[in-house]
């Protein structure tokens, strides 16, 4: 027993360690500020849990996230790329965010989905099928700095538009951008032609200008944005998060010592808990985070370039761009860089579907890196014996 234990946990102790640590301080960051941001409120209802709901809740959704991690990470990355496997987890994952259109009583949609008793957010399972989904049709050596248009499209059309449609109808502009960032980088790393990424640029940057003629949630979110930049106010929202920050100073008020947890700041403890950093731990805490996700991004991004083929590249590079632009997006709209796009900070932010999601990217990156390894290993021996 003991000895499958450590066999399971060789690919995670072998993984890139650097990667793993950055990862876990920022879990440890976020489960001391989400339970004193979560504390105040009882969301669990008659739980016996009390105020601990929250945290308890957040830190069984981690425990679920490493379970996915450790999966991952042992199970051999090229079985991610069977045909039929992809178009499965597609099929499922688009029918389940299809579900979420369906409208509540108050005539309001909502991005979550409840499937045997447990409520969650389809939209990031989703997300890494259609990553696995685009990285299968367009990850083969013999189409590397080929590809064209038509050879993009049927990808396109069958995978990303129609979840495209669905987040535009929830609305969920965040994920869009995710999804966007995430196509455009996986374009890159299949050698699509200069020449051709600039007309694929156009393409989002028309389709956000029509999202923005048609869609009153998205123009006020861009209304108050700029009048915010322009010296008035960003909403509610935003203004209380950047007085929390303010009020944190350099070295901040201290662990659990916040005045924004006590509802005067919406989201607190998802969306919003960058703010919550910065009011308790001060501008070192937020810079902290800053610091931790850049090492874990560059680590992400270094097993894509050290992937011994396209498919692993495209994989690992899609993986770790959907997470930086949740970072990157999260930080931005917190402090009134970025219009609010609604989207949680890695790692840190309480919200379980996007932590799970978050940690089985983890195993599959190590996943990733590990198999590369061991094929560069063996390709240098056979090298070595040839030499002999």
């Amino acid at each position: 027993m003991n000895r499958r234990v450590r066999g399971l946990l060789a690919a995670v102790e072998g993984g890139d360690r650097i990667m793993l640590a950055s990862m876990g301080f920022l879990i440890f960051l976020g489960i001391f500020v989400v339970y004193g941001a979560g504390s105040y409120n009882n969301p669990g209802g008659g739980s016996v849990l009390g105020q601990h709901f929250l945290i308890a809740k957040h830190l069984f959704m981690i425990g679920v996230g490493l379970v996915m991690l450790l999966a991952l990470a042992n199970l051999n990355y090229h079985y991610l790329r069977r045909r039929w496997l992809n178009w499965t987890a597609l099929v499922i994952g688009l029918v389940l965010v299809a579900l979420t259109l369906k409208q509540g009583a108050d005539g309001t949609i909502n991005r979550w989905v409840t499937v045997g008793g447990f409520r969650f957010q389809p939209v990031e399972l989703t997300k890494l099928a259609v990553i696995l989904f685009l990285a299968e049709r367009w990850a083969h050596p013999s189409q590397m700095g080929k590809l064209n248009w038509k050879a993009i499209l049927p990808g396109l059309l069958i995978g990303p538009l129609p979840l495209f449609y669905v987040l535009y109808k929830q609305p969920n502009f965040g994920n869009i951008l995710t999804m966007s960032a995430v196509i455009l980088v996986a374009l890159l790393v299949a050698g699509f032609a200069w020449q051709r990424m600039v007309l694929a640029l156009t393409v989002p940057a028309v389709a956000g200008i029509i999202a923005f003629m048609t869609s009153s949630k998205l123009e006020r979110r861009l209304s108050e944005w700029w009048t915010g930049v322009q010296g008035g106010s960003y909403g509610y929202q935003v203004d209380q998060s950047l007085m929390g920050m303010g009020a944190g100073g350099t070295l901040g008020l201290g662990p659990g010592n916040g005045h924004n947890k006590f509802a005067f700041l919406p989201e607190a403890h998802t969306d919003f808990i960058y703010s919550v950093m910065g009011e308790e731990l001060g501008l070192w805490g937020t810079l902290a985070v800053i610091l931790l996700l850049v090492v874990f991004l560059w680590r992400g991004y270094s097993i894509a370039t050290r992937a011994t083929e396209p498919f692993g590249r495209m994989v690992a590079a899609g993986l770790t761009t959907s997470l930086a632009v949740y970072g990157l997006a999260n930080i931005a709209m917190v402090t009134g860089a970025f219009p609010v796009v609604g989207v949680p900070l890695p790692f840190v932010s309480f919200g379980g579907t996007a932590m799970v999601a978050a940690l089985a990217s983890v195993g599959i990156l190590l996943n990733i890196d590990h198999t590369s390894g061991m094929m560069n290993l063996s390709l240098q021996r056979a090298r070595d014996r040839s030499r002999i």
